[in-house]
């Protein structure tokens, strides 16, 4: 193989060998925060992001393997660390999959989410064509409450951090009311 191209210090006339960059990209530090589903506050702590950042991450939140981690707003649990990422927002939870059942007017639908989808995600299905088939300017209005509160819950938070210990359904009123003026 000829190397006449090679400088000394791992770069070519290309740019710099992706060897280094990966070496470079391991090991790098990122600010971990993380839901888990039993537990009312978010941890936070710093680790390395390497080849043991799963098993690093639940010794630091003390989960066990049962439990699956998944991005904040993404549907499948977390494959790989987050390379190049300075903060990630993960959430830790037992089920795989979180069904949603929406009741509205006398009708429940139901469908399955990644705990770590949004709110926000969940209420736009129950009112787009598969879900209630609102119409746009009712659609807008609309919320998610949980039965028997009095607030709707945020739109970007994740749907399993509401999904009771032991269940892997969460059950939730679609409403209209105004929540603005208190």
């Amino acid at each position: 193989m000829d190397n006449s191209n090679r400088v000394g210090d791992g770069e070519d006339i290309k740019g710099p060998s992706p060897r280094i960059e990966s070496a470079t990209a391991k090991g790098a530090e990122a600010d971990i925060e993380i839901e888990i589903e039993d537990q009312a506050e978010a941890l936070t702590f710093s680790i390395v992001v390497d080849e043991r950042f799963e098993d690093a991450v639940r010794t630091r939140a003390g989960v066990t393997g049962e439990m699956h981690l998944f991005e904040h707003g993404h549907d499948e649990p977390l494959p790989q660390p987050p390379h190049g990422r300075k903060a990630v927002r993960l959430i830790g939870h037992r089920c795989r999959v979180v069904t949603v059942e929406v009741r509205y007017e006398h009708r429940t639908i139901e469908h399955r989410f990644s705990p770590a989808a949004t709110v926000f995600k969940a209420l736009q299905w129950a009112v787009g064509k598969k879900g209630f088939d609102l119409d746009p300017v009712t659609a807008a209005k609309a919320n998610l409450i949980l039965p028997g509160a009095d607030a709707p819950l945020p739109r970007d938070a994740a749907v399993g951090k509401f999904v009771k210990t032991g269940h892997c359904t969460l059950v939730v009123d679609l409403t209209l009311k105004d929540f603005t003026n208190g």
